[in-house]
């Protein structure tokens, strides 16, 4: 006889599951993964099955109560329940923490993130190293606390308010930040040994001892206001020759646009220059770059760029500056800071978006727009991308936080809601939380 428990449990699924459904149709996700057999039993889910280790596209997973910590919010998993996913150092708890940049090292199957903290008092910048395969932590340079409070970790200058971080042509890394409370003049360009996490000053903006751009004014009260005033949002290199890419915004110091600097930080050229400036000067034909640059990105040979003034990404050829305009003032939502580009679905995937969802892909053939929260099934120019996003990644806020492509799944990365390395599968919408 089926004692009572049993019986109730077994009709409680009959209830809850159409007869139809088969044992290998709940389990929608890999088969193998920790979370494979809990699930929304939706049609379209068992159809496009998710590869990741949860599907967090149901919303029971991701719900407040009785959710999975892989599927919710990170803020909210690690700060207010007091919950790390992956092992390692956690940054998470910090005062204002937030990711800010960073590559994907495939040599070292790593993610290498640029961390600020602590803003607002005395900014602190942390190199934090993700292992792709477990999503394991360390801590490689910079300031970090533990239990006995705040320590440095390897040698060097303090990055203060570190912005980015990228791999140069010569094995080191090379950060960008600024100095505590000089937004205008405290651009810097750290080398760091990825080794020892030892850091060197490269290059520090609007400083005669090192190679700056000109501003061009007349009137000059201060030695600063020779040079053009570097924004905090941009930074490139080129893996062409080391050289490294800034942007600069002030019409009465310098008018808008990218600058160039060299490997050793003696030398600095303009790459494209519009706006009023005393001497008048302007380098390249096209658009005007209105407003401080979002983000810089190199492919084929071409920087991509967007203006937080008009909203418009530009595609800009290096060897003349000239500058064309992809895009201008659509499709919303219309701020946006990261782009790169992928081989496998020939799209640019842009991101970034302050207290909102925002992640598009551009189809520069068909200039036409993916929204990944509302455009999935809709047209047959996406036939990859069949559902909507789902997961972590649309319930959150990007914060103009960073985006990686990882060419060994295809899938993108995401430094979300502050503090949380979240994982997209655009062929299912699936995210999920992992780590932080």
């Amino acid at each position: 006889m089926m004692k009572p428990y049993k019986l109730l449990f077994t009709s409680l699924i009959t209830v809850l599951l159409p007869f139809t459904v088969s044992a290998q149709e709940i389990s929608l996700s890999n088969p193998d993964a920790e979370y494979a057999n809990r699930s929304c039993v939706l049609k379209q889910y068992i159809e496009h099955k998710t590869a990741l280790p949860a599907d967090c596209r149901c919303g029971n997973n991701r719900a407040n109560t009785g959710g999975l910590n892989v599927c919710q919010r990170p803020t909210e998993v690690a700060r207010n329940m007091g919950i790390n996913i992956a092992e390692g150092p956690s940054f998470a708890n910090y005062y204002n923490s937030e990711l800010t940049g960073g590559f994907i090292d495939y040599d070292r199957n790593e993610l290498i993130a640029s961390v600020q903290w602590d803003a607002g008092a005395e900014s602190k910048g942390l190199v934090v190293a993700y292992n792709l395969s477990d999503w394991s932590r360390r801590f490689i340079s910079g300031d970090a606390e533990d239990e006995y409070g705040h320590r440095v970790i390897a040698k060097g200058p303090r990055f203060f308010e570190l912005k980015d971080i990228q791999p140069g042509i010569d094995g080191f890394w090379y950060g960008f930040g600024y100095e505590q409370g000089k937004s205008g003049g405290g651009a810097r360009i750290f080398r760091v040994d990825p080794e020892t996490g030892d850091r060197s000053v490269v290059w520090q903006g609007r400083t005669a001892e090192y190679g700056q751009c000109p501003s061009g004014r007349k009137n000059i009260r201060r030695e600063s206001q020779k040079y053009v005033q570097y924004t905090q949002q941009a930074f490139a290199i080129d893996q062409a020759d080391g050289s490294f890419l800034l942007s600069f915004s002030n019409n009465k110091m310098g008018g808008t646009g990218i600058a160039r600097i060299s490997p050793d930080g003696s030398k600095c050229d303009f790459v494209t220059l519009s706006g009023r400036r005393d001497d008048g000067l302007e380098v390249g034909r096209g658009f005007d770059m209105r407003g401080p640059m979002l983000g810089l990105y190199l492919h084929n040979g071409k920087i991509y760029t967007h203006s937080s003034g008009e909203k418009t990404f530009f595609e800009i050829d290096p060897a003349t500056g000239n500058r064309k305009a992809l895009t201008r003032k659509a499709p919303k939502p219309p701020a946006w800071r990261r782009v790169v580009w992928d081989d496998k679905r020939e799209v640019f995937w842009v991101s970034g978006k302050m207290n909102s969802v925002t992640v598009t892909a551009y189809d520069p053939t068909l200039n036409k727009y993916l929204l990944a929260h509302k455009s999935c099934g809709k047209r047959s120019d996406w036939e990859w991308f069949p559902l909507c996003m789902g997961g972590p990644l649309k319930i959150n806020s990007l914060n103009y936080g960073p985006m990686w492509l990882n060419k060994n799944t295809g899938n993108l990365i995401f430094g979300q809601d502050l503090i949380g390395i979240v994982e997209f599968e655009p062929e299912t919408g699936n995210s999920i939380n992992r780590s932080f």
